[in-house]
């Protein structure tokens, strides 16, 4: 089945970047990845588009964004092509999320790629940064945000980590992207339980993990529990000491997902990966 695959790009590097990763990460797939630029968003994936001089008026604003995307095809252009791969570009003028919720419910996206400025993933919440806001605010469709400097290890026994309180069931079409993710880089699932409470899961918690097995019984997965740690300073360092390559995370408004940027002391680690990170949204 053709994968539809978003990737918002300002034209930079790291975008760019992220662009590559997807057509690698989906190599043996049909796609059809479409390419959005939001031009009037200020910012964007932490660099603004070149506008030019101030005093512009929004019709150069809309030919920048038309040109900078006609660049992106042709730069595509020179890359050896893949048969299976299919390019639409898209050029939004308005806010940033809403362009991006609004392509992905149009051309039904399965999954949005965003490529971040640096070292880290910068999804925490409390940086106000338009990968937070993404991630945060776009609904329904699952995220994978790739660092700039990241790159897989070629040989290596990948690593997905995928943290879980068992508290609420999962819905199966939910954890797909998980399972697409893993099967395209032949990784194994560590779900990482973080006991901070030191205290036995109750009966519904293990009928949610048991399930939770069942759903993924067509890749490889293993449990893991870490205790008497908070959430962000648990995932940090089961991801360090295992150099594991990237983290899954399950986005509900109230859970686990919001948790994890909440810095209760002054020493938490800040939360701010250097791995992939896919974020799985809540379904209706």
């Amino acid at each position: 089945m053709e994968k539809h695959i978003l990737v918002p790009t300002n034209f930079s590097k790291h975008s760019w970047s992220a662009l590559i990763f997807a057509m690698n990460l989906f190599k043996k797939h049909p796609c059809t990845f479409h390419l959005i630029n939001v031009y009037q968003s200020q910012n964007f994936l932490s660099e603004a588009i070149p506008l030019g001089k101030s005093g512009h008026d929004e019709e150069s604003e809309e030919a920048i964004s038309a040109k900078g995307l006609d660049r992106m095809m042709k730069g595509l252009g020179f890359r050896k092509e893949n048969p299976k791969h299919q390019f639409e570009t898209i050029s939004f003028k308005g806010n940033l999320v809403e362009g991006i919720q609004e392509a992905s419910e149009k051309h039904g996206i399965d999954l949005i790629i965003l490529g971040s400025n640096g070292k880290t993933a910068g999804i925490n919440s409390l940086s106000d940064s338009s990968i937070s806001k993404i991630t945060e605010e776009v609904e329904q469709f699952p995220i994978l945000v790739i660092p700039e400097q990241y790159e897989l290890q070629p040989g290596k026994n990948l690593e997905i980590v995928f943290p879980s309180n068992f508290r609420i069931p999962f819905k199966p079409k939910e954890l797909v992207p998980l399972m697409e993710l893993a099967l395209s880089l032949n990784a194994t699932i560590k779900i990482l339980y973080i006991n901070s409470d030191d205290k036995m899961l109750t009966e519904e918690q293990e009928e949610n993990k048991a399930e939770l097995a069942k759903h993924l019984n067509e890749v490889n997965f293993s449990f893991h529990t870490l205790t008497q740690t908070s959430p962000s300073s648990g995932v940090h360092l089961f991801i360090e000491s295992r150099d594991s390559d990237l983290l899954a995370l399950y986005q509900r408004k109230q859970g686990f997902f919001s948790r994890l940027f909440k810095q209760s002391r002054s020493n938490e680690i800040k939360f701010d990966p250097m791995v992939p990170v896919l974020i799985l949204k809540e379904s209706n």
